[in-house]
């Protein structure tokens, strides 16, 4: 990414591969500081039902964004800033879809994104962005976690001189 440029993040393999249902089902995307969350792209997933989407601000208590969402339609919802008001200070930091339970084979169909933007002035480095699922079974938690690494490019500061 580059400063103030657009990053989708896009999510597969989004389900309970097990042989059993699996109660308080969720996945989750803590977002990095170096990106602010623009809008949300549900995608659609195999089992009929509804679903909400929570988000917290700056480690606070969770806010619905959306509720009562069906498993079957795939949703674009704002989420920016502006459209949460929020104020200057506070970044969403958490996204997480809850669909409470999530009987064996359950699996996302079209895939879900995140569309955010990267800040202004980010420095040529790179951040990580961590998403999580995971559901209980007999009230012990299952979860799988992935990481990925993204990379900062911008140009060198100063420029390099030419032309002599």
């Amino acid at each position: 990414v580059m400063a103030g440029q657009p990053v989708r993040y896009a999510f597969s393999g989004i389900a309970n591969s097990s042989n059993v249902r699996l109660d308080s089902f969720y996945w989750r995307d803590k977002l990095p500081a170096q990106v602010r969350l623009e809008s949300v792209v549900t995608g659609t997933y195999n089992f009929p039902g509804t679903y909400k989407i929570t988000y917290r601000v700056n480690g606070g208590e969770p806010q619905t964004l959306a509720d009562n969402l069906s498993t079957s339609k795939n949703y674009t919802l704002a989420a920016s800033s502006a459209a949460l008001g929020l104020a200057s200070d506070e970044r969403v930091t958490e996204i997480m879809f809850v669909f409470g339970q999530a009987p064996a084979g359950f699996a996302q169909v079209e895939k879900p994104y995140l569309h955010c933007k990267a800040v202004s002035g980010l420095k040529p480095e790179s951040f990580v962005n961590i998403a999580d699922v995971g559901g209980t079974y007999e009230g012990v938690w299952v979860q799988a976690v992935s990481r990925w690494v993204t990379a900062v490019y911008g140009k060198p500061t100063p420029l390099p001189r030419t032309g002599y």
